[in-house]
């Protein structure tokens, strides 16, 4: 917009390029070459150092003139007030009919009109406060706003459609004036007038729907339109299944095929008629669900991903092998695995295995695990419950993009596994190279299988690890454990993973596979008070031991339950070397502990004992009813009534005096006749 600087009328480069000038240099070029002539372009300050570029408005041509409008020139009365209503362009941009934003082109008529009613606004005050009186006003208001579109042409290309008859605009801007009310200006807000319009209505789209998805033979959208078509023609009969409702033809209208076609297949409805007639769930979900976008985990044990495979090689008639595995998403590292010939059996193996390795390598079990519903759903209110084994647990239903460990699998097949002898391809890979070639496929020993399996997962494990190259996926994994992790909660799962046997307590100890075995807590053998309250429970009673072995097949941990309670812990006694000379420092601290362990049980008898009361009883209760039943012949003792005498004890030693009368003989005497 021209506008005044140093009394001089001057326009700006930003108004001049591109529109009139296709770049500023071309500009620069015809301000230089009239530069020193009276007449032409004339530039009256420089750009540059913060400054703007200034332009003589007097000095372009009367086309360039007229196009930018001279603001000394007011041809209507509304250029004084015009400017772009800021807060109708933030309505109309949000503004929704149908849930779907106006189209760019209505956005911009309506910010138009809005902005043209704000300058009626304050026209229409500024008359009334100089002529004090409104009678007349409106007319000439619409006069202006009807003659205002030639100027909105030449200087804003933009136009106004606000009503041209004065009964219609006064009514339009009566009601957009109270309130500033930006919602009286949309036409069909509600999206009324299309809905009446369409041909296609929610009860066609419904018979449509309907047959697309329930005929059984998965029709396609030209077999639709012929039932519908067949329907409108009474040669067929559309009902509703679950109402019994018979649909009457002469309600709906005819539609040509391209129009069920269209329907049919908009993604609204196809989201769901597909996912009705899909036979593979899984590829369906793939199409239509969207997918979470995460991070991975920074610390190893914070998320664990297992699932179950087959490795790509074959045996004894294209049998494959199972594999079931678990990935430690922060280290990439395989930290489980176990394998066999079906999948019957292999899960529980596979958390007992998970203890085991997590104990041997002295970490805890990981806090989160995302695994498939499969194999897992049944334990889902047992040892899979949150706390038990693990802190959180997200089991996905049958969604294979919902777990990592899918990823790794197929890395691990086309890295490790193609490169061996046997390896099978997928019967649809999409890359060429993935794809089968012209060789037979060979049929491997199961033990060799096997065998090249868990070497793979050895070359995994010491491969880098995308979070630290210098670390392999093995080093990285024991080096960040997360801090945060919780001690493995044995009593939380052993019920579920443990192997069952009955046992008791007998004189302390409680036997375990055919060995004596001591009570403790928390991996520290009892002695003391805590020894005796557990005896005190299970003392001679029948047990129930819930056992896990390790890597070596030794016992790893041992629970005792007495009547579904968690009691304590059994431990195997540390031994010690019978022989003085031969016991070392172990030694003695083995014999120290179950000096103390026996000590406890001994010195709690003696304290027992002590505290017994000198109490005892005399029963005069009869025993018999009568007397009548007599032995004959026996003789009756009746008690004697003389007082009992009561003879001293004798000594308990005897002295040996020697005889003073007998010879002394020598010893061998003794023994000679």
């Amino acid at each position: 917009m021209p506008h005044l600087w140093n009394d001089i009328l001057v326009v700006t480069k930003e108004e001049l390029v591109p529109q009139f000038w296709n770049c500023i240099q071309s500009l620069q070029s015809e301000i230089w070459r009239y530069k020193a002539k009276p007449y032409g372009i004339k530039q009256v300050q420089k750009g540059g150092n913060g400054r703007m570029m200034l332009i003589s408005f007097e000095s372009l041509s009367n086309e360039i003139q007229e196009a930018l409008g001279d603001p000394r020139k007011i041809t209507n009365p509304l250029e004084l007030y015009y400017q772009t209503d800021v807060d109708a362009v933030t309505y109309y941009k949000e503004f929704k009919r149908l849930g779907k934003y106006l189209e760019l082109k209505e956005q911009e008529r309506y910010i138009t009109n809005a902005s043209v009613l704000q300058a009626v606004i304050q026209l229409e005050a500024e008359r009334a406060r100089m002529r004090k009186s409104s009678r007349g006003v409106l007319q000439t208001l619409c006069t202006d706003v009807i003659n205002f579109n030639e100027v909105l042409k030449k200087k804003h290309n933009c136009e106004h459609n606000l009503p041209s008859h004065p009964a219609r605009f006064n009514q339009t801007y009566r009601l957009f004036k109270s309130d500033l009310n930006y919602f009286s200006l949309i036409k069909d807000p509600y999206g009324k007038g299309k809905q009446n319009a369409r041909i296609v209505t929610d009860e066609t789209l419904t018979i449509l729907n309907g047959l697309f998805a329930n005929v059984k033979h998965k029709p396609t959208p030209t077999e639709i339109y012929r039932y519908y078509d067949a329907f409108l023609n009474g040669y067929a009969e559309v009902y509703n299944e679950q109402t019994g409702e018979l649909y009457n033809p002469k309600e709906f209208k005819k539609l040509s095929e391209s129009t069920v076609r269209h329907y049919i297949t908009k993604w609204e409805n196809k989201i769901g008629t597909y996912r009705k007639r899909a036979g593979d769930r899984v590829r369906h979900m793939e199409q239509t669900k969207p997918h979470h976008q995460l991070q991975q985990p920074k610390y190893s044990g914070s998320l664990v991903s297992i699932d179950d495979r087959q490795p790509p090689f074959a045996y004894n008639g294209k049998k494959r092998v199972w594999f079931y595995n678990a990935v430690d998403l922060a280290s990439g590292c395989l930290i489980a695995w176990v394998y066999g010939k079906s999948k019957e059996g292999i899960i529980i193996e596979f958390y007992r295995q998970l203890v085991r390795n997590c104990a041997e390598w002295g970490v805890s079990i990981p806090d989160g695990l995302e695994c498939e519903s499969n194999l897992n759903s049944s334990f889902k209110d047992t040892f899979l419950k949150k706390g038990y084994m693990f802190q959180n647990v997200r089991i996905e239903p049958n969604n294979p993009r919902g777990k990592a460990i899918e990823r790794y699998n197929g890395a691990f097949r086309y890295e490790l596994e193609k490169q061996r002898e046997g390896w099978i391809a997928r019967p649809k890979a999409k890359s060429e190279s993935n794809q089968s070639g012209t060789g037979k496929v060979l049929e491997l020993p199961y033990e060799r299988i096997i065998d090249e399996c868990l070497g793979d997962i050895e070359t995994w494990n010491n491969m880098p690890s995308k979070q630290d190259s210098t670390l392999t996926r093995w080093e990285y994994f024991l080096q960040n454990q997360n801090p945060d992790l919780k001690p493995i909660n044995w009593a939380g799962f052993m019920p579920f993973l443990g192997y069952k046997e009955k046992s008791s307590c007998s004189a302390g100890y409680i036997r375990l596979q055919g060995r004596k075995r001591a009570i403790a807590e928390n991996g520290e053998i009892l002695t003391g008070a805590g020894l005796i309250e557990k005896l005190k429970q299970i003392e001679g009673k029948e047990l129930d031991i819930y056992w896990l072995d390790d890597n070596e097949g030794k016992v790893l941990k041992a629970l005792v339950y007495y009547q579904g309670r968690f009691i304590c812990e059994v431990m195997q006694m540390p031994t010690y070397n019978k022989a003085v000379i031969e016991q070392t420092d172990a030694d003695l601290e083995a014999k120290k502990l179950q000096d103390s362990y026996v000590m406890t049980v001994e010195n709690f008898g003696k304290h027992q004992a002590r505290a017994l009361a000198p109490i005892n009883i005399i029963d005069n209760t009869p025993k018999t009813l009568n007397n009548k039943f007599q032995i004959r012949n026996k003789t009756r003792i009746r008690p004697s009534t003389q007082e009992i005498k009561i003879l001293e004890d004798e000594a308990d030693e005897v002295v040996y005096t020697p005889s003073t009368h007998s010879t002394v003989r020598g010893w061998r005497s003794n023994f000679q006749s």
